[in-house]
């Protein structure tokens, strides 16, 4: 995105706006951005990871016909394939050529991007928790049976899982939808100046 040009449509398009604003809303959307990048980078890495770790033993319990512990090492393995393209998709919709739209449509593409990723996060209970917490507790429960070291190992998963969520929504909240607000401000007061 060219923020230099940005800036001069914005400086033509409204003279009385601030521009101090748009140097610190350039600086918090790169930086939240950029966190958003890494955050992919690494849980694309770990799915990987994830994916090989239960492939081999989705292969290893079907070699000893142990059909349902593979049926869950399988079923993790789909998500941790699926993931990466999930994290891909919702990312996307922030990396628009800003020099191709207008700032207010620039500025609103970014709300919604922001809102989008907060959605997801918010959300992270049912798509990114739910799949392997299934995976592990059944092929837990299939490999061990209901003995007190298995209970033990999902209690301990289940609320680390629980744990994970509730730091979801927090950025969620205090990150991008933060952010969305701060943009939803911006774009409001260009729409106003621009009568």
């Amino acid at each position: 995105m060219d923020w230099d040009k940005m800036r001069n449509q914005w400086r033509d398009a409204a003279p009385a706006a601030p521009l101090m604003a748009v140097d610190e809303l350039r600086a918090l959307d790169a930086s939240l951005w950029k966190k958003v990048r890494r955050r992919d980078m690494v849980e694309t890495v770990a799915a990987v990871v994830v994916v090989i770790f239960f492939a081999l033993t989705a292969v290893g319990t079907m070699a000893e016909r142990e059909w349902v512990q593979a049926g869950f090492a399988l079923l993790i393995v789909a998500w941790a394939a699926w993931l990466p393209f999930q994290l891909r998709r919702a990312r996307l919709a922030a990396e628009v050529d800003g020099r191709a739209v207008s700032i207010l449509d620039h500025l609103r593409r970014q709300r919604d991007a922001a809102l989008e990723q907060a959605r997801m996060l918010e959300r992270v209970w049912l798509w990114y928790l739910t799949p392997p917490a299934t995976g592990l507790v059944g092929l837990t429960l299939a490999r061990d049976g209901v003995t007190k070291g298995a209970l033990i190992y999902i209690a301990s998963a289940l609320l680390l899982y629980a744990g994970i969520a509730w730091l979801n929504r927090r950025t969620a909240r205090t990150r991008f939808r933060a952010h969305a607000d701060t943009l939803r401000r911006q774009i409001r007061e260009l729409e106003q100046d621009a009568g």
